[in-house]
């Protein structure tokens, strides 16, 4: 009887083998929660490596509670299910708490509250486990319930959309016009028998033309004056072609308009065919098949912060969709506890800036010749927000740029971005390496002050022109700038760089400014040309 007694008591105690199913599905259920929300911009394989990591996150701590209560029962599987959920969902756990308790941005004044009630909730768990398997199974439920839309939802899409991102990638033909291919499909060679020059194409988000930083600003040094003593062609009334970062890379780096994007079927919110043109594109087609190496230094942003295509990609931070999620976590609390050091702060309210970008930039700076011809790509978000720096490239807490205020601190950016621009010129055109041809350019203007919520094609002119002019300046070995113009855009960009450095022969394409009216219809375009020549400068 007592030996009976003693086994109905260890199976009691044991349970069984219990997996943590409900860990499992409540992490995959987090991730997948938040991409459902944005299947514009996100995908699968976006979003995969995060998934990874949060089953991971969740199965670890079931092997840790496993082997510390010597059985894999219902009290490990509830332990893990514990942390994960407390981990995992603690901004929306104790969000509410921490503000209450007069929290911020960290959502540090509820972290010992947090730690508390799992330190509570792991002891109950460890003391009854193996009286809760009733538990455990409910929480498996509420994973599933959880888990289970975001998935429908995500594979429906997928079905309905395709593989959009691949829909305006440079098919054969395509690639041959890029490459500069002639009639019987050989590459013309570059101009001269010696290696091609190095091409270093920076992208400095927001930077106005020299009219709106003179007239809204009041900034009367330009960067222009001091680049042309440096040998490079200054495009002073030069313009984008769309407003958005996306729309007018994507068309810088196919050197075409994006006409083909409005016959398709993508919805008003999809990002995926821009950044799928942005992922290979015809420039980095024609630049490999001329044996160059190409570096990506992208930002948070999605659709700089990975090139597939690209040999070296260097964001120096998480990307958009990982920062987003992560601050949500435990870990945004946890790294404010912890010393600052670059891994730390890359949660912080600035985006990282301050720890991807001075990184970036001296690794820009180090690269020099190699055997191989390199091309660079860098896409700064400055002077784009969030206005973080000083005009030396120090970096500001949230206090002092909140007090300085968005007007001073875009001017300040613009200052840093000009420092920027002086180190680079320094460092790329020394005398020890053989001068690459270097771009400087931005992808769009700065938001009009007065700009509300109405369609775009619909805005004043004056603003119009304040949102599309831009920063333009190139620099080719041998100074010939003969094919520039100060009024070109973007989209003929490499056009004409190639056909001076390379000896191509790309038509160059009527200049023609589009706008599309809001974020919720990216590929409604508007031709506004005519528009913003009613604010041209006379004379």
């Amino acid at each position: 009887m007592r030996a009976d007694r003693e086994s109905i008591h260890s199976r009691a105690n044991t349970g069984g083998r219990v997996y943590p199913l409900a860990a499992l599905l409540l992490a995959a259920a987090s991730v997948l929660e938040r991409m459902a929300r944005n299947l514009g911009q996100t995908t699968p394989a976006d979003v995969a490596p995060t998934v990874a990591a949060t089953l991971a996150f969740a199965l670890g701590v079931w092997l840790l509670a496993a082997l510390a209560r010597r059985r894999a029962d219902a009290g490990a599987a509830l332990i893990a299910a514990i942390w994960t959920i407390a981990c995992l969902y603690y901004a929306e756990i104790f969000g509410n708490l921490d503000r209450s308790l007069g929290g911020g941005y960290p959502l540090l004044h509820a972290f010992p509250v947090a730690l508390a009630a799992m330190g509570l909730l792991t002891w109950a768990a460890w003391r009854w486990g193996h009286l809760l398997r009733v538990v455990d199974l409910v929480l498996i439920g509420i994973g599933a319930a959880m888990l289970l839309p975001p998935v429908w939802k995500i594979a429906a899409h997928e079905w309905a959309q395709g593989d959009v991102a691949r829909a305006h990638v440079p098919d054969a033909a395509t690639a041959a016009r890029a490459s500069g291919r002639d009639g019987d499909g050989h590459a013309p060679p570059a101009a001269g028998d010696s290696r091609p020059p190095d091409i270093y194409h920076f992208i400095f988000d927001r930077y106005g033309s020299e009219r709106t930083l003179a007239d809204r600003y009041g900034i009367d040094e330009p960067i222009g004056t001091f680049l042309e003593s440096q040998g490079f062609y200054v495009a002073r009334e030069a313009r984008a072609n769309y407003q958005k970062t996306g729309h007018s890379l994507a068309s810088i780096f196919a050197m075409d308009y994006l006409t083909p994007l409005a016959e398709g079927d993508y919805g008003g919110r999809n990002w995926r065919p821009i950044f799928g043109m942005l992922d290979d594109h015809a420039v980095g087609r024609f630049l490999r098949e001329r044996g160059y190496e190409h570096h990506q230094y992208g930002s948070w942003w999605a659709g700089t912060f990975h090139n597939s295509r690209a040999d070296v990609n260097r964001p120096h931070g998480f990307s958009e969709f990982n920062m987003i999620y992560l601050r949500g976590t435990i870990l945004r609390p946890l790294f404010h506890l912890l010393p600052d050091t670059p891994l730390t702060m890359r949660l912080d309210w600035d985006n990282a800036q301050c720890q991807r970008l001075g990184p970036q930039l001296e690794e820009i700076r180090s690269i020099g010749e190699r055997d191989r011809p390199v091309y660079v790509f860098a896409h700064i978000l400055v002077p784009h927000g969030p206005y973080v720096f000083t005009p030396e490239g120090d970096c500001l807490d949230q206090v002092a740029a909140r007090a300085r205020g968005p007007r001073q601190g875009y001017v300040d950016q613009i200052g840093y971005a000009d420092t920027i621009m002086r180190d680079m010129v320094a460092a790329l055109l020394s005398e020890d390496r053989a001068p690459p041809v270097i771009i400087f350019q931005a992808d769009e203007g700065p938001f009009p002050e007065s700009y509300g919520r109405g369609p775009w094609q619909e805005a004043p002119a004056a603003d119009l022109a304040m949102k599309y002019g831009i920063l333009t300046a190139i620099f080719v070995p041998g100074g010939d700038h003969g094919r520039f113009r100060q009024d070109m855009t973007a989209v003929n960009t490499y056009r004409l760089v190639f056909n001076t450095v390379f000896g191509t022969d790309f038509p160059e394409l009527p200049d023609r400014i589009f706008a599309f009216p809001n974020d919720g219809n990216i590929y409604d375009f508007h031709d506004v040309t005519e528009r913003l020549r009613e604010d041209a400068p006379s004379g």
